[in-house]
């Protein structure tokens, strides 16, 4: 009896084991056919494709090369093509390499393309912002908000952005009094927070002084997502909404609802003390845009807390890039350093720069602009295709992803001769007039490009010609250059060391 039993036992053992193997077999099917299965996209296209992992696509090569690299190394493997196509894991993308389709993608057939890919779906107030909006409700909160980054309307906002490089500067006499050096970008990320913080809800900081407030806090958290999650919903893209539904949503939702709760806190102490429509922030432009637009009930408050967060993730990281690698540039090639201190002096003079007077720094315009060639902040742009369409006998069909090498653009040499060289002179009228338009495109173009550039331009003329009025950057020891860029963001892996002197 008891070698039966232990027979049968075995039998069963056997037979568990045997039902587990093929489960996990079938589920491993399962997966590898979920992450194959539009791996012929291309083939039935026409489209030529770099080698690819027989799962995962090409994400090998997007780890291996990093955001940037990738891009150049196959913008050059495919330089006879105007596209060719790239699988994120399962997902096709249709990298653009041809200018004239660049164009036509973002500007003549725009209406084809007005969406942006969404990786992930977000909880409310984040997921009703301008870059996640779809279709007619994009358009329409767009035309609400617009009028809101008019020329007259940054100039009301110029104050906030004045009073912040004004601290600015503050700090940076600190540092050079005591001989520190000083890595550019994080002390421009302190001075890009704390203008946002102005800005948008009429909140001063001080973060250099305070960099433990409670704003910059749950800041730095919605801005450094979790990147186990955020690679894992690159890698399973269905995943997104599930994460979503079970509460691990892609922005801690605490620091979301922080940031909602401020937005109405300071809407509502603006209508009881009845200052609405007279602080000239972000936020109270915005709500007196839309009444003065008749489109209150258009604009509803989930948009209006969605547009006041995205106002901070689309002008922190851009514009603190954008700012570091300029003055870290400048301090690198003092002649470039000399001539915009000197266009400052003498257009500026001991005026404090601000909105109005900035408008004729154009050599200084032009090391921005250079800057932003070499690292744009937006290293590519994409657009999802909502209508199939033929554009210069490439076919793309509905729902199609499509990619727009920012990065590689800007670094090509048939446009731009030694891309490597820091040349402002790149942007002078007459060389501009020699390029192809898009050439040159870190705001994108068409309806649906970079609603706060002008903004964006303003606060760093401002920032930068108050720094260049009062001190000289120099390389330090902890300069390196040329820089290398980290494989993930648009900075450097050693920093942006400079030495601050006084002008002479």
């Amino acid at each position: 009896m008891y070698q039966s039993w232990t027979y049968a036992l075995n039998e069963m053992d056997v037979t568990s084991g045997l039902i587990a193997l093929l489960v996990i077999l079938l589920l491993l099917f399962a997966f590898v056919h979920y992450m194959t299965s539009s791996h012929g996209t291309f083939q039935k296209l026409g489209i030529d494709i770099p080698p690819k992992s027989p799962v995962l696509g090409h994400f090998g090569h997007a780890l291996k090369y990093g955001v940037f690299d990738v891009q150049t190394v196959f913008y050059k493997k495919f330089k006879d093509k105007k596209v060719y196509g790239w699988y994120d894991t399962r997902t096709p993308v249709l990298v653009v390499r041809d200018l004239d389709m660049i164009k036509d993608i973002l500007v003549k057939h725009f209406n084809s393309f007005v969406d942006r890919r969404v990786v992930m779906e977000h909880d409310v107030p984040f997921r009703d912002n301008l870059l996640t909006l779809r279709g007619d409700r994009w358009k329409q909160v767009r035309a609400s908000v617009s009028p809101t980054f008019s020329s007259g309307r940054i100039k009301k906002m110029s104050p906030h952005i004045e009073r912040n490089a004004k601290i600015l500067l503050e700090n940076l006499k600190e540092k050079q009094e005591s001989g520190q050096e000083v890595e550019l970008k994080e002390i421009c990320e302190f001075f890009t927070l704390d203008t946002i913080a102005s800005i948008a809800f009429g909140i001063d900081l001080n973060t250099l002084k305070n960099p433990e407030n409670k704003f910059a806090q749950e800041i730095k958290k919605i801005t450094n997502p979790n990147p186990l999650l955020l690679a894992i919903v690159f890698l399973f893209p269905f995943l997104g909404p599930w994460f979503t539904r079970i509460g691990l949503p892609f922005f801690p939702k605490k620091s979301m609802n922080y940031l909602a709760s401020a937005v109405d806190s300071v809407m509502a102490e603006r209508k009881r003390e009845g200052t609405e429509g007279t602080v000239n922030d972000f936020l109270d432009l915005v709500t007196s845009e839309a009444k003065e637009q008749g489109v209150k009930e258009r604009l509803s408050l989930s948009e209006i807390h969605a547009q006041s967060i995205i106002f901070i993730f689309g002008g922190l990281e851009t514009v603190s890039t954008v700012m570091s690698f300029t003055l870290f540039l400048l301090a690198v090639h003092p002649e470039c350093l000399e001539r915009a201190q000197k266009e400052v002096d003498e257009k500026i003079g001991k005026d404090f720069p601000c909105s109005k007077n900035v408008q004729n720094l154009h050599y200084l315009d032009m090391c921005i602009n250079e800057a932003i060639r070499m690292v744009p902040p937006a290293f590519f742009l994409d657009r999802q295709c909502v209508e199939s369409i033929d554009i210069n006998g490439v076919h793309i069909p509905k729902g199609m992803v499509v990619l727009l090498p920012v990065y590689a653009i800007h670094n090509d040499p048939t446009f731009w001769p030694e891309p490597e060289k820091f040349d402002p002179e790149r942007f002078t009228p007459e060389n501009k007039e020699t390029r192809h338009p898009y050439a040159f495109f870190p705001f994108g173009h068409g309806p649906r490009n970079c609603i706060g550039m002008r903004l964006a331009l303003v606060e760093l003329k401002i920032a930068i010609a108050a720094v260049l009025q009062r001190y000289t950057l120099v390389p330090c020891s902890k300069t390196v250059y040329p820089f290398h860029l980290s494989k993930i963001r648009a900075r450097t892996t050693d920093g942006a060391w400079v030495k601050i002197n006084p002008r002479k």
